[in-house]
């Protein structure tokens, strides 16, 4: 079974004793080294202290024998100190003094010469029954005969006293670790009241009420960058839902002229009894707004495709001198129909582009250049290479655009001129089709129109 994820409160609660304990660990682990190396290194100087303390008093005597004949200044010197053994041997090898018995037999090791004087290099390790134990030999003088002086002590007491502190120490992380962690999910609970203030609104705002914003004035720095991004993100789908809404009724609307137009054609001819050419007259009017209805699908889908980035680019590297003239050939005779001059003045120039993308961008261009240019008028292509790339750009004479119109001439649906609305041949799609093809190469469209005069749309391709 699938464990659910943990909060974000319990998380950093869990972080912040992890952070405890492994501090703790760190403090103990150093605090119990220093104390025992500290132990350790006091026992070791009180053991040189001691040891020569002892010969000092050896040396004093006037013989070994008075060291039998008169332990007491030896022991004394011992005195409230259990763990120590102090043994002391003749010229011969043979025991003068043995104030207590090892729970092992102590080893043999080297007695420091008498004109030395004893350091802590001199202090060798042995091993009793239980704990450790440290040990120093070294030679004096009795009378100025030489005696053994061996001065051992074992670190049971020592021992049991660092594993009691061990044991306080991992308590005490315990405790500390439980308290870092209560204290901590304390604190985060209390530090997540904003967030649960934010997530409250959040879940207020709906498709209704996508004009509600997130307050992140008095929300805590980190959380006022989260809140102004989730607010930015309400200001896109607000304004993506509003296009959308508008896209809806736009395309409701130009597609109820075609429909009703074929509803109502087709109730007249069926209301009484029509010769062949009515017959053939209505079937050729049903199927210019076929094609209107057919053209209207197939530019809504492919601004559908290129919305959800489904629409991939074929470069190919392009002679635009070439391709225009056989766009200027294509429309010569259409722009001759209507008394419309068509001109071409393009040098060579090469572009890397999706050719027939690019034709249907600039077959829109011509194709409304030529539809509002009166008759006498003149459309012209012309390209140039710029600092940026290459500028393509369609012009013509005639009324222009008002300006008040250019900020929305690109929408969809979107018709300057409302009195041409009803053409079948528009649907008011054809220049965002020429802003989508232009947004998929990384270049960019604009417009510049001048009232009475002329209007010319320029393509820039980076």
């Amino acid at each position: 079974m699938r464990l659910l994820p943990l909060s974000l409160t319990v998380r950093v609660a869990l972080m912040l004793a992890a952070v405890a304990i492994a501090t703790f660990l760190a403090a103990g682990a150093y605090l119990y080294q220093t104390l025992a190396s500290q132990m350790y290194y006091r026992d070791d100087v009180e053991l040189v202290n001691k040891a020569t303390q002892i010969r000092r008093i050896v040396a004093s005597l006037p013989s070994p024998q008075a060291i039998v004949q008169d332990q007491r200044p030896l022991v004394e010197t011992l005195s409230g100190h259990n763990d120590f053994m102090l043994r002391v041997r003749g010229p011969a090898g043979e025991r003068l003094l043995q104030t207590s018995i090892t729970s092992r037999p102590l080893p043999k090791i080297a007695s420091v010469p008498a004109q030395n004087a004893l350091t802590l290099d001199d202090i060798h390790d042995w091993v009793p029954e239980q704990g450790s134990g440290r040990m120093v030999s070294a030679l004096g003088l009795a009378g100025g005969e030489p005696v053994e002086i061996t001065l051992a002590r074992e670190r049971s007491d020592r021992l049991r006293i660092l594993k009691r502190y061990g044991a306080d120490l991992l308590l005490a992380l315990a405790g500390g670790a439980a308290l870092a962690a209560l204290l901590g999910y304390a604190i985060v609970r209390h530090s997540m009241r904003s967030v649960r203030s934010l997530i409250g609104k959040a879940n207020d705002i709906n498709a209704s009420r996508l004009n509600t914003r997130l307050s992140v004035r008095d929300a805590p720095a980190e959380l006022r960058e989260m809140g102004a991004a989730f607010n930015a993100m309400l200001d896109r789908l607000e304004e993506g839902v509003q296009r959308l809404s508008g896209f809806a009724a736009d395309l409701a609307h130009d597609l109820r002229t075609p429909l009703n137009t074929l509803m109502v054609e087709t109730q007249v001819a069926l209301s009484r009894p029509r010769t062949v050419e009515e017959y053939q007259a209505l079937l050729a009017s049903n199927s210019e707004e076929y094609e209107r209805l057919a053209r209207m699908i197939e530019n809504t889908l492919f601004l559908a495709r290129v919305d959800n980035a489904q629409l991939a680019l074929q470069r190919e590297t392009l002679d635009l001198r070439a391709e225009l003239l056989r766009i200027h050939d294509y429309f010569e005779i259409l722009a001759e129909d209507v008394g419309v001059r068509l001109a071409v003045d393009v040098p060579a120039l090469e572009l890397q582009v999706d050719p027939v993308l690019l034709q249907r961008a600039v077959n829109n261009l011509v194709s409304n250049a030529i539809r509002y240019t009166p008759a006498g008028g003149e459309v012209r292509l012309s390209a140039r290479r710029v600092q940026r790339g290459v500028e393509l750009a369609v012009s013509n004479t005639g009324p222009g655009i008002a300006p008040e119109h250019l900020p929305r001439i690109f929408d969809r649906y979107y018709r300057a001129d409302a009195a041409r609305s009803s053409q079948a041949h528009s649907a008011g799609l054809g220049l965002s089709i020429v802003r989508a093809i232009m947004q998929l190469h990384g270049g960019e469209v604009r417009v510049e129109s001048v009232p009475g005069g002329s209007t010319t749309f320029f393509l820039c391709f980076n």
